[in-house]
């Protein structure tokens, strides 16, 4: 392998780097949840595993940008819910990362795609409903 393919494919270390990130990330987002980290530890590896003998530096940058992707995933869109007793009460437990929106962007989304709609069926349908 030349240098220069060399500097451009994923090392090693870059994999050991992304899998360790998204062990860590696990252990901060699922807190004290032991089910859940063991789940998420057990299909990380699992994962990687998959693809531990790839050479295909396609495939592994690829792979790689896969577990950024889930790690900000983890982080900004899961929110562990954790009981309070046992009156049915559960604390969120939010943290820096996690994305809050508003229900603001959720219903404009939802008209534009009714509109959507209604537009694409009469236009498939042209004038007069014929075809």
């Amino acid at each position: 392998m030349s240098a220069a393919a060399s500097a451009s494919s994923p090392s090693r270390q870059a994999v050991i780097a992304a899998y360790r990130t998204l062990l860590r990330t696990q252990r901060e987002v699922f807190g004290e949840d032991i089910r859940a980290i063991q789940a998420a530890k057990k299909e990380t590896h699992s994962r990687f595993m998959q693809n531990k003998d790839e050479t295909n530096v396609d495939v592994l940058e690829e792979k790689l940008k896969l577990a950024d992707q889930v790690t900000s995933l983890l982080r900004k869109n899961v929110v562990q819910g954790v009981a309070q007793g046992s009156d049915d009460m559960y604390k969120l437990r939010i943290t820096k990362d996690t994305e809050l929106g508003d229900n603001d962007s959720i219903k404009k989304a939802k008209g534009s795609h009714r509109k959507n709609r209604k537009g694409k069926a009469a236009a498939a349908q042209g004038c007069c409903g014929s075809q």
